[in-house]
Formats: structure tokens, sequence, C-alpha cells
């Protein structure tokens, strides 16, 4: 398949990863009270914990290792049962784990429901192998099957989800996504690629680099979940319930933005086989600018608005993480920048361990900061702690990167979006007294397209702004 309808494919599933969540979300928070919403998100963060601690670097090594055999069925079906082995051991382990932690931590002692299905989630992560299907660039499949079983989810929790009592059932819908895409995925696999084969087993060759792969997601997936984990020893469910908010709607737009800037990788590797840094300085200011583009509108309407869009997305009851929110709204600017200076420029230069000191740092920050600011601040400390962290592993990589290339920022598109939010944080304030919650968003985001595209189209003619809409200029 063509990288044209590989990336068209991988858009298709980033929005349904924004949108799906988008429906589901301000009904799950209106129907589930602070405190159960909260027990969710609690036992959530430990189990994304131990998937991370199961998969130990397998969904990165594994897509690379196959696009190197997949030519070769003998060779890839021995791969994938070594693999999914080797994660199937790691997951009853941290099943297990998860079970002891339970009855030893009083903090965790929320329903045991909850753990239950957060182990059957950890098992059967192990027959995803979404790596596979990745490697061999089957990106039409994943999109149809994700999407259908995404659908499907959504139907099931808008039919049966009623009553705040119904946060086990809530929670049990969830891992039957992941659930379903494993049965589905596994079983396609033995159906239409595995081969079988009398080579013998050998999980030891793959232990050293998934144990390198393993640091790296390990340090960034502790310092992005922490913060919920300590707020929840620290506070109660009703302080995770309402920091999960702010924390939901920022990650559901930062995978935009990191979503988006998966097309440019393939493009960055190319420019470094051949060595023409001036095409990868070009590249850094292009993917920095739809960066700017994308996250600059979301830090405005969150600083601005955030009570209308909690009155939107969550309903009263959210309305305390007002202040969160605006903290927050740096976030996916942040982590959209590390981004580009990060996966789409160290990584294909080799400088992987430049990488690992900066999730390092972000992991010693984000610890300090939460046990410092949490007890004192609730959820507000944890919003804090979390730009923090960002932060300082964004400057990191973009220091690192400095040294090879200087990327230039476009500043007069800077300078022009500054303008067009200027211009609707006037208007904003003035319907503010006539409109109120979605159709003044609605009507606010309406005068910023419209401001921003007369500015950059009709004015100044932007070269960038052009090429992403691929028109020509006069």
């Amino acid at each position: 398949m063509s990288l044209r309808r590989n990336l068209i494919n991988n858009f298709v599933l980033t929005a349904s990863t924004v949108v799906f969540p988008l429906i589901t979300f301000p009904y799950i928070t209106r129907v589930l009270s602070p405190e159960n919403f909260g027990a969710i998100s609690f036992a959530d963060a430990f189990t994304q914990y131990f998937i991370i601690f199961s998969t130990i670097g397998i969904p990165v090594y594994g897509i690379r290792e196959i696009a190197k055999v997949k030519d070769n069925p003998a060779r890839y079906s021995i791969l994938v049962k070594e693999l999914v082995l080797i994660q199937l051991i790691l997951s009853f382990i941290f099943s297990a784990t998860f079970i002891v932690l339970y009855f030893l931590l009083p903090s965790l002692r929320i329903n045991f429901s909850l753990v239950k299905i957060g182990c059957i989630y950890i098992i059967c992560s192990s027959f995803l192998i979404e790596w596979f299907y990745q490697g061999m660039e089957k990106f039409a499949y994943i999109t149809r099957r994700a999407i259908i079983v995404k659908a499907a989810s959504v139907i099931a929790i808008l039919i049966f989800i009623k009553q705040p009592d119904d946060y086990i059932l809530y929670s049990f819908i969830l891992v039957m996504a992941p659930f379903l895409n494993a049965c589905i995925n596994f079983h396609n696999f033995i159906r239409r690629y595995y081969i079988s084969s009398n080579d013998r087993i050998n999980l030891k060759q793959h232990l050293k680099p998934l144990l390198v792969l393993f640091g790296i997601s390990v340090s960034v997936s502790i310092y992005s979940l922490m913060d919920t984990i300590i707020l929840g020893l620290f506070t109660d469910t009703r302080n995770v319930g309402i920091y999960s908010v702010p924390l939901r709607l920022v990650k559901i737009f930062w995978t935009i933005v990191v979503g988006a800037g998966v097309v440019i990788i393939p493009r960055m590797a190319g420019y470094f086989a051949a060595k023409d840094m001036r095409s990868i300085g070009n590249l850094l200011t292009r993917s920095s600018n739809l960066v700017f583009l994308l996250c600059f509108p979301f830090c405005f309407f969150c600083l601005v608005f955030p009570k209308e869009i909690l009155q939107v997305i969550s309903g009263n009851k959210y309305l305390d993480a007002t202040i969160a929110l605006q903290v927050m709204s740096v976030v996916p600017l942040i982590v959209g920048l590390c981004n580009v200076f990060g996966s789409q420029f160290l990584l294909p230069l080799g400088e992987e361990r430049r990488i690992l000191h900066a999730t390092i740092l972000g992991l010693v920050i984000s610890l300090s900061a939460n046990f410092l600011l949490i007890p004192y601040l609730q959820f507000i400390g944890a919003a804090i702690t979390c730009v923090l962290s960002e932060t300082a592993v964004c400057l990191y990589v973009y220091l690192c990167s400095r040294k090879h290339i200087k990327a230039v920022f476009d500043h007069r598109l800077l300078v022009h979006i500054f303008l067009t939010i200027a211009i609707c944080a006037s208007a904003g304030i003035m319907l503010r007294n006539h409109l109120y919650n979605l159709p003044l968003l609605l009507t606010v985001f309406a005068i910023y397209l419209i401001t921003f595209g007369v500015l950059q189209v009709v004015l100044f003619r932007n070269s960038f702004i052009f090429s992403l809409l691929k028109l020509k200029k006069a």
C-alpha cells in the first residue's frame, strides 16, 4: 500500500481516538459521580503501568523486527510466537502483583472488581499484536477493525450505562474493546499469516534490545501516569475524578498533535540517509509550525473559556477543575514540540540515549514535585507538576537537537496567530453576555478560523498555509 494511503489511514485512526471519547466522555462524566469516575481512573492508572511493564518495549521493537522479515512467513511466525510468549509470562506476573498490591495498600481498596477487570486487560494485551500489523503495513485493516470495535463500545456505553452505580459495568465495557481487538487480531494472524515451524524458540535474543526500549517507555510512562496515582494515594477518588477531566481533554488533544507529526518521520528518515541537513531544518520548521497552528488555539480556548468547556464536556459537577484546565492548557504545545525535536529528529539521528536522559529528568521532576505539591494543592498541584515535567523534557531534547541543527521558527506565523487570538479574545468577551457554553465556543471558533484564514491566505499569502491547503499562490 502507498505511503499516502497509509498516512490517510493513520489520520482516520487518530481522529477516531479523539471523536469516540468526545461522544462518550461528556455522557459518562454526567452519569457517573466524581468518586466513581475517580475510582475507575485510579485503577486504570495502575493497569496502564502494569501493561507497560508487561510489554517491555515490544510494541516498538516488534514493529522494527517484523518490518525486517515481513517477506519471510516462517521467520515472522516464530518472531511473533517468541514476543507473545515473553509478554504473556510478564502479564501473569504483573496481574498477580496487582492483586497482591490491592491487599497490601489500604489506599488501593477500591472495588475489587476494578482490579479483576484490570488484570483481564493486562493479560489480553499479550495477544493484541498490533505491532505485527503495523510492521506489515496493514494500516487499512487496523483502521477498519479499530473503528468497528470502538463504535460497538460507544453504543454499549450509551445503552447500558444509566446511573452512578454502573461504573463497574462501564469499566468492563472499556476493557472489552481491547479484548475484542486481541481476539480478532490473533485469530486473523493464525488464519492468514502463521506458518508452523520446527525452529527452536529463543527468547533470550530479544531481551537486550527490549530492555533499552523499555527504559525509555517506563520513564515516560511513570512521569505521565504518576500524578494520578500519587493524587489518589494522598487525597481521595473525588480529587482524582476532578483532575481526570482536564487530563483526559489534554491527552486527547496531544494525541492529535503527535499523530499529525507521524507523517514527518518517513520523510525525515530519507533526508538523514541523504545527509541533507538543509531539508531536515526546513522540515523541522514546518513540523513546529504545524504544532503552533494546532496548539495555540487550544491554549487560548482553555485559558479564556475553561468553564464553558467543562460545562460542555462534563457538566457542572466538574467546574472545580477550571484552574487545572487553565494550567494544563500549554501541555499539548510542549508535548508537540518535544515530539518534533525528540521523536522526529533525535531518534532518526540515533540519539536514543538523549531521549532516555530527558525522560529520566522528567521522571525525577515529576516524582519530586508531585510529592511536594499534591499534599498542599491536591489536583492543582498535579496539574502544575505535569507542566513542569513536560517542560523539562522538552527543553532538554530541544537543547540536544540544537547541537546538531538550528531549526528556525516562523516568527511571522506566530505573530499572526497571536493577532488572531487577540481579536477572538475581544470578541469572546463581548459575546459572553449574549451566548453561553457551546454556542459561544462555536461562534468564537468560527471567528478564529475566518480571521486567521483572511490574515494568512488573503493578506499575507503565507506559503506554509498554502502548502497545507494545496493551493497555488497567484
